[in-house]
């Protein structure tokens, strides 16, 4: 897993934060990513994957991570 640079934090809602990684190519049958809202001393996981050669899409990943972000805050 790296560091997902396309995420810019987007949705950010006070005293909280997100760390975002994906895995890189080559990934095998399916790609992961995976996120980690932190509000406080509460971390959440959101993980998805998907099997096939396009890989994981980003853009609804990042509106699942900011949701879950906004349920933390």
């Amino acid at each position: 897993m790296a560091l997902d640079e396309s995420w810019a934090g987007g949705g950010k809602v006070v005293n909280t934060s997100s760390y975002v990684y994906s895995e890189q190519k080559p990934f095998g049958a399916a790609q992961t990513r995976q996120g980690y809202p932190v509000s406080g001393d509460t971390i959440a996981l959101v993980l998805q994957s998907r099997k096939g050669g396009g890989g994981t899409p980003r853009v609804p990943f990042h509106q699942t991570l900011i949701l879950q972000n906004q349920l933390l805050g």
